[in-house]
């Protein structure tokens, strides 16, 4: 690798970094992307800088905290995170790719990791992927930098790195089955056992993760109690449907190319790879966690992108085998493939309209964030009216997107949760048995009349707010003004 074809190949990729970032940007703005549900929770996370919040580290509100401080509340700030981490870790695969092979690789991995469909959807939305990416992928890069020269600096970057990771998306500890797995194929990282840098790396990446685990145990571990909720470790087992539907969902994750080339890989190749110490850095970090989510998709169910940590090393892989057999033709391809996704993505209204095809909750795959700002701006007018009243909700989605688009922001707002179950950030923290006296707008979907009757001192049914959207669908809530809780059950 000579310096020249490192800023050669680096400033190529920033520039189309840049360029592809700011149409993701202007493509959003043109669609009028409305928050998705999980992302207004996430705004409404960063409202309080916690150690951990009900199902997730910090690092998620954390971000959009400093990106909302920085440049305001629209969309596109609260998303800002997003737009900036995707590209930096492309960059970071760059600098990767580059020191395990040459920078010509590094620049061909990093333009296909860029235009991945998982990356091209999750750019328009802050979720906790895209931290996640960005630290497993620094942690990559300073793994392989301190096991080839040993230098204090690296290996703290390292712990940095894998600590941040953690307080991103706890899938970071996946991190932890590759450097298993980089130990049973590698004698040199054997020997990495008797370095004490190691395990002060070790040690520091938990010390950075503690905060959050000590927020665990005083909140009863809510974390792990969700995630194992949504891994259903206790129903059904052996779901072969739920595996041929994992397995289908990669390759729209990864692109159909891509994955396809992904997999014969590992499954034809995998001994040849493994005789190679840098091919058995990006198997040891991509085989061995996609192989466990297969595993968990037929024993109980895995969600497609559950897995996207193991294509950073394996869009790698893909392209140092395809480039070193002199097979870039099918590697911009794989890549043309995928943009094509992208642009159909981006322009699917148009591309929609274009086609005849009418618009619908089916047909419409961006339907489960449309009408959200209109219900909001309604619920504000119903708020204007009554101003001594809090917003209070049944459903978690329903509350975060109101707290979002209804201004100003009611951060007061209220969980009505008569199950008693601890579901939610709001179940856990903003029940509406911690603030039962005053009034209350309730907006919810799935609202029993009789029983407010008996739980509150007055109720005053206000109608029902529709949305319409499509011909088969509108968005609808019904509206209460509530006085005084009684409690539930009543």
């Amino acid at each position: 690798m000579t310096e020249r074809d490192l800023r050669h190949y680096g400033l190529r990729l920033l520039l189309i970094l840049a360029a592809l970032t700011i149409y993701r940007v202007l493509a959003a703005h043109w669609l009028q992307l409305e928050l998705y549900g999980d992302e207004a929770y996430y705004f409404g996370w960063a409202q309080s800088m916690e150690w951990g919040y009900y199902s997730k580290p910090p690092m998620v509100g954390w971000l959009i905290w400093l990106t909302t401080n920085l440049c305001g509340d629209a969309e596109p700030c609260v998303r800002l995170a997003a737009y900036l981490l995707y590209p930096a870790t492309a960059f970071v695969l760059f600098l990767l790719g580059s020191r395990l092979f040459a920078p010509r690789v590094g620049f061909w991995a990093a333009l296909a990791y860029i235009t991945l469909p998982m990356v091209s959807l999750g750019s328009w939305f802050i979720t906790t992927d895209a931290a996640l990416l960005f630290f497993w992928t620094l942690a990559l890069y300073f793994l392989a930098r301190a096991l080839d020269a040993n230098h204090w600096r690296d290996w703290l970057g390292l712990a940095v790195a894998l600590g941040l990771g953690g307080l991103s998306k706890y899938s970071m500890v996946f991190f932890g089955l590759g450097g298993l797995a980089l130990l049973i194929m590698n004698p040199e990282a054997r020997r990495q056992l008797r370095n004490p840098r190691l395990y002060v790396a070790i040690g520091l990446a938990f010390l950075i993760f503690l905060p959050n685990l000590i927020w665990n145990a005083q909140h009863q571990f809510v974390s792990v109690e969700h995630t194992a909720e949504i891994s259903r470790l206790d129903r059904k087992w052996f779901r072969p449907e739920k595996l041929a539907e994992f397995l289908g969902g990669q390759f729209i994750v990864m692109g159909p190319l891509l994955f396809a080339a992904f997999g014969h890989l590992a499954l034809r190749h995998g001994f040849n790879l493994v005789t190679d110490r840098r091919y058995q850095l990006l198997f040891a970090f991509s085989v061995p966690a996609l192989a466990v989510f297969i595993l968990l998709a037929f024993l109980t169910r895995a969600f497609a992108n559950w897995g996207a940590m193991a294509y950073v090393a394996g869009v790698l892989l893909v392209a140092a085998w395809w480039l070193a057999r002199n097979r870039l033709r099918w590697l911009q391809a794989a890549i043309a493939f995928n943009v094509a996704i992208m642009v159909g993505l981006y322009h699917y209204h148009a591309l929609a309209e274009f086609a005849g095809i009418e618009l619908s909750r089916k047909t419409d795959p961006y339907s489960r964030v449309a009408g959200w700002r209109a219900l909001g701006g309604e619920v504000q007018k119903l708020l204007e009216t009554h101003p001594k009243a809090r917003l209070v909700s049944d459903d978690r989605k329903m509350l975060a997107e109101l707290i979002y688009y209804v201004r100003p922001h009611p951060f007061d707002a209220l969980s009505y949760n008569p199950s008693g179950l601890i579901g939610d950030h709001y179940a856990l923290l903003h029940d509406l048995k911690r603030a039962p006296q005053g009034e209350f707008i309730l907006i919810g979907e799935h609202v029993n009349a009789e029983q407010l009757a008996r739980e509150f001192a007055e109720v005053k049914p206000l109608g029902t707010i529709r949305i319409p959207l499509y011909r088969d669908f509108e968005r609808e809530a019904a509206a209460y003004w509530l006085r005084d809780f009684k409690g539930y059950g009543r």
